[in-house]
């Protein structure tokens, strides 16, 4: 049986309600677009620029273009992929509404990149200009390979837009992952593979060409690793993320730990959240 208009309408004040207090409790929030209707959430964003609380909308393509806009010029920071909203006209557009209010659009790549000639559907030259305005850009090799020369230029051409371009590496690590770092890429790595002889040298040789490029290696600690390096590791500049158990206070890891917690991680150089690997 249908909601009566009365009861309806007491339940989306309750639900905008629910809203903003969850909005007032975060102080970094990611709300999906379908969790709630168009007006509350533009309520929401405009109250969290008035409060200066960081509120993200994932965009899973239900709102139109002009919505989505409007939450950006709010101050809302855009979170879309390629999946979600193909197009870079449109990208074009809610990159001008993000830098209006000061924020940022970040969009997930899924597919393979875009070739010279545009034939992927949206351009090289066309992506390179976005970058180039400082759209923060995140692609991960869980599904396509990803080739390491084209990751640098990329993230040359977003540095050089002050934007954040992410890689999620997923499976063993190669020298050639130094490539994007040294370009300014923020490299997200697992320790699955750090058995391997030749893990550590170039693990750690990615976080040293992170570090002098403005940018961090980020180090997922899932197994484990020795307490010599991760003292390599955070030498060189990496950023640790641990997901193990916490160490009891007699270990010598804790320090280690405690100190790793402090090295914070942007909001925009992870996609959604450090709990897994996109």
């Amino acid at each position: 049986m249908a909601e009566h208009p009365i009861e309806k309408g007491i339940a989306d004040v309750v639900r905008t309600y629910e809203l903003l207090d969850r909005v007032r409790m975060r102080q970094d929030l990611v709300i999906r677009d379908d969790q709630f209707d168009y007006e509350p959430l533009l309520d929401a964003a405009k109250y969290a620029r008035r409060r200066r609380i960081r509120l993200s909308v994932l965009d899973t393509g239900r709102f139109g273009l002009n919505e989505l806009e409007a939450l950006g010029r709010e101050g809302a920071r855009v979170l879309t992929s390629d999946e979600a909203r193909p197009r870079a006209d449109e990208w074009a557009i809610l990159l001008e509404a993000c830098r209006a209010s000061r924020t940022y659009l970040s969009v997930f790549w899924n597919g393979p990149l875009p070739a010279a000639d545009g034939s992927s559907g949206i351009s090289r030259q066309a992506l390179e200009g976005l970058l180039g305005h400082g759209m923060d850009f995140h692609v991960s090799n869980l599904n396509v390979r990803r080739d390491p020369v084209l990751l640098a230029e990329l993230a040359a051409v977003s540095k050089s837009g002050r934007g954040y371009f992410v890689y999620y590496h997923h499976g063993p690590i190669v020298a050639e992952l130094s490539m994007p770092a040294s370009r300014g890429a923020w490299v997200h790595l697992t320790d699955s593979g750090s058995a391997e002889e030749a893990w550590a040298g170039l693990a750690v040789g990615v976080a040293c060409a992170g570090a002098a490029a403005g940018a961090r290696a980020v180090v997922r600690v899932e197994r484990g690793l020795p307490l010599e390096l991760l003292e390599e590791l955070w030498t060189a500049g990496a950023a640790l993320l641990f997901l193990t158990p916490p160490s009891d206070d007699r270990s010598l890891l804790r320090p280690v730990e405690t100190r790793a917690a402090r090295r914070k991680i942007p909001a925009r150089a992870f996609h959604l959240s450090t709990a897994f690997l996109p």
